[in-house]
């Protein structure tokens, strides 16, 4: 028993460091290539949309009550997305490798906004409505839809 916890755990070195790294700074790498640098490219249309300078709506649409405003829908991506393990994380880093460690992180946060652009227009566009008026969507939607692989959905939820 204890040569396959060891065998487990070496798998589980190798997959979580080493690869998941490379296979997330590579994915990060392709996606910002793809879309031409889209992240600093449309920088300036999210700040008109999240200070309203830019409509978000389409040509002849009206706005619906209750709708929730482009500043809103930002404090929501946000709130989702930073945890308490991101703010520690940084002071922790900085700690620890100096000054440097922030220009890294940022280098990675900008390919890493790539992936989050791509993985959000996915969901967004693959996203289905549900009998209430509202809508649902995430990996598990998009990877049945846009791939037809209704198993890889099914084990996504897990």
């Amino acid at each position: 028993m204890d040569f396959l916890n060891y065998i487990i755990g070496q798998i589980n070195t190798v997959l979580w460091s080493y690869v998941l790294i490379a296979l997330l700074l590579l994915s990060g790498l392709f996606y910002t290539l793809r879309t031409g640098f889209a992240q600093g490219r449309l920088l300036g249309d999210m700040v008109a949309l999240i200070t309203g300078k830019l409509s978000s709506l389409r040509d002849g649409e009206k706005k619906i009550a209750g709708q929730v405003t482009g500043f809103q829908a930002f404090c929501i991506a946000v709130a989702s997305h930073v945890g308490t393990g991101n703010l520690a994380g940084v002071a922790i880093a900085v700690s620890i490798g100096g000054p440097g460690a922030l220009f890294w992180m940022w280098i990675i946060a900008l390919l890493g906004a790539a992936t989050s652009m791509i993985e959000n227009t996915l969901a967004q566009t693959y996203k289905v409505k549900d009998g209430k008026g509202g809508f649902r969507g995430g990996p598990s939607y998009y990877m049945e839809k846009a791939l037809g692989q209704k198993t890889l959905g099914y084990i996504s939820q897990l």
